[in-house]
């Protein structure tokens, strides 16, 4: 066996210093030590390959699987804040009882009645019923007005809570040097200052709310009219019978105008 292997590693040898005068020295296809062949060669490339990928943490070109393109991650975006309201005008048989139906309709739908006159009313609904109210509100009569209008007021918003965030942060510093004031003339002048932050911080906070309320609610305003009536026919009563033999029945009928009697 000795002779054999010394002549395959000659013959090794050979290929080689071939291969270098050729341009470089191939690495063999096979182990030439390796006494099952082709085989235990495929599986020891295999096993060598992920010995290298545990010991550097690096991938051999030929053992990367093509991966898909990856997707760009899309940040969310935050909804819109928009401000829904309406106003219309209404003809309707009667008044009152379509006044006090739009009453029900706002609890219906999850909102309340914000104000009420004898021929109009204001109501606040949920912004996402808001299309459901309007369609509603127009089966009550013929609408002779209608103006409907969405706000989009996201910058408005955005913009106070960071208004106010900074002025919570102020605030929280000036409570800072209000602990480690040295003397009453420091204390003093700190708690001037916190007065006018908390002031500018209640202000922000008011504002912040009133304008996620109107973007929470939307607001409707209805004003009812009373529909004309058509004129019906005329009629006279003679206090007398009799009256009736001196023609003044026709006297008294204008075709619609107003009689005498």
């Amino acid at each position: 066996m000795r002779p054999m292997k010394g002549k395959i590693m000659h013959k090794a040898l050979t290929l080689c210093l071939l291969g270098l005068a050729a341009g470089g020295c191939a690495e063999p296809k096979f182990s030439w030590f390796d006494p099952e062949g082709p085989r235990a060669q495929a599986a020891g490339i295999h096993l060598r390959g992920e010995a290298e990928t545990a010991a550097t943490g690096e991938r051999r070109p030929a053992d990367i699987a093509p991966q898909p393109e990856e997707t760009p991650h899309l940040a969310a975006v935050e909804p819109r804040k928009v401000v829904y309201t309406g106003q219309f005008k209404v003809l309707t048989d009667e008044v009152g009882r379509a006044v006090a139906e739009t009453r029900k309709l706002a609890e219906r739908l999850g909102g309340y009645m914000q104000r009420m006159t004898g021929s109009g009313i204001v109501i606040r609904v949920p912004a996402a019923r808001f299309d459901q109210a309007v369609a509603e509100l127009e089966k009550m009569g013929s609408v002779t007005e209608r103006y409907v209008q969405a706000q989009d007021v996201t910058e408005e918003y955005v913009d106070l809570e960071i208004r106010l965030k900074s002025a919570k942060a102020l605030l929280a510093k000036l409570l800072g040097l209000l602990e480690k004031a040295k003397d009453v003339k420091q204390a003093l002048e700190v708690e001037k200052e916190l007065a006018r932050v908390r002031t500018e911080v209640e202000r922000l906070e008011g504002q912040l709310n009133r304008l996620a309320s109107r973007v929470a609610y939307a607001t409707i305003t209805v004003n009812f009219i009373a529909a004309p009536q058509a004129p019906g026919e005329l009629k006279v009563v003679l206090p007398f019978w009799w009256l009736r033999t001196l023609g003044l029945k026709e006297l008294t009928s204008f075709e619609g105008r107003p009689g005498l009697f």
